[in-house]
């Protein structure tokens, strides 16, 4: 299965496109889940360019509330994820960056479809998310206006912003756009996507490669990213070598067995730095591999099957599963992480 979608990621009609631009993963994309809607008495309706307009068009569309220049952007099967073997540990990510507790009457297993979102380089490391599903927007709303205290340890507070309702908990946040979206985010990510709302129409500013790759049958998740203007890689290709050179990033996935399979491919500047990043692939492979020996000594990590990297010119190949132990590891460092920066002021 993961070969056969890096090789339609190599010999789809986008090939090209592919060959100039492709993907790495993150799996912090597994965090980014949240929906928006706007704080209006009706909720029929959604205020857009100071106009109210059918609000199903924002659920018909959610990546037109996302802002423009994202260097990372990524979908998520949130119903295909929580019915895997993970859906405890995503739980306790989406309860840090979507802070509703039951008096909102959210379960994030039960009320969460489909996640799109994006990281940013606005002021700092800042994200915007979309999530899609069925949302109680007056149990939301009646939680937010008594200032509940969230799962995270801090209070809900009520702001107003472009003419929402925008909740925020630390430094993450929520607006209820409709009872089937919501945004979410920091308070950077969420008002520039508010700033689009209130000053221009609903119109995707995210490029077509990247709608594109997140749309891919057969994938539960998918990640695009374009790193090349981003002098963050540079510095931090001292820790991880795979990052030099690196510009664009395409991932797709799925949560079938042995757990979360993987397939992508990266773009170097060049064929020499593709060379070098398939070799630092490599040796991520082999310190993965660290988690076999864990297993033996009883750690519960489980085996990690082999990772196949393919350089073809500037472009990286490669296709990784992972069992639901590893990741379940990952994801309880990234829950851990997000619950952290959700704390942060």
């Amino acid at each position: 299965m993961a070969s056969a979608m890096v090789r339609t990621l190599f010999h789809s009609r986008g090939a090209a496109a592919l060959r100039r631009a492709a993907g790495v993963i993150a799996i912090a994309a597994l965090a980014l889940q949240a929906l928006g809607g706007c704080g209006g008495a009706d909720d029929s309706l959604a205020l857009v360019g100071g106009e109210k307009i059918d609000a199903t068009a924002i659920d018909r569309d959610p990546l037109a509330v996302l802002p423009s220049g994202a260097v990372m952007l990524g979908y998520l099967d949130a119903a295909a994820m929580f019915t895997s073997g993970l859906g405890g540990e995503v739980n306790q990510i989406v309860t840090s960056l979507l802070p509703l507790g039951p008096e909102s009457n959210f379960v994030p297993s039960r009320d969460i479809v489909k996640v799109y979102g994006g990281l940013y380089a606005m002021q700092g490391a800042d994200f915007c998310a979309v999530m899609q599903g069925n949302f109680d927007v007056d149990a939301i709303r009646r939680s937010a206006d008594a200032r509940s205290v969230t799962v995270i340890g801090a209070p809900l507070v009520k702001t107003r912003y472009a003419d929402n309702d925008l909740f925020t908990a630390g430094n993450v946040g929520f607006v209820v756009l409709t009872p089937h979206t919501i945004l979410t985010g920091n308070e950077t990510g969420m008002r520039r996507a508010l700033d689009r709302l209130r000053s221009g129409k609903l119109k995707r500013s995210v490029p077509s490669w990247m709608v594109e790759l997140l749309g891919t049958k057969g994938g539960s998740f998918a990640v695009a990213g374009d790193l090349s203007s981003q002098a963050a890689v540079a510095s931090a290709a001292g820790q991880f070598p795979f990052l030099a050179g690196l510009q664009y990033v395409r991932v797709i996935g799925n949560f079938q067995p042995p757990g979360v399979n993987f397939a992508g491919a990266l773009t170097y500047t060049d064929p020499q730095s593709a060379a070098n990043g398939a070799v630092a692939l490599r040796n991520l492979e082999q310190i993965a591999r660290i988690a076999t020996l864990l297993s033996s000594w009883g750690f519960g990590y489980g085996s990690v099957p082999p990772m196949q990297v393919a350089q073809r010119e500037s472009d990286v190949a490669f296709t990784l599963p992972l069992g639901e132990g590893i990741v379940r590891m990952l994801l309880r460092t990234v829950a851990e992480t997000a619950r952290s920066v959700a704390l942060v002021r």
